[in-house]
């Protein structure tokens, strides 16, 4: 996976104080970390747009 702030190499990661549960991608270059949740929202807000361009 590339990160998309520097598209740089991401790596998986556990990290207990962001998610007990699943792994965190961070990114080797630029330190951007993504969890689940951080992952979902995005795409949420994403498909929002996308929503809102097509009813113009």
């Amino acid at each position: 996976m590339t990160c998309q702030k520097c598209k740089g190499l991401m790596i998986e990661e556990w990290r207990p104080d962001y998610s007990s549960e699943t792994a965190v991608m961070r990114c080797i270059n630029c330190g951007l970390v993504l969890d689940p949740l951080i992952q979902q929202n995005r795409l949420s807000k994403s498909h929002q747009k996308h929503s809102a361009l097509d009813a113009a």
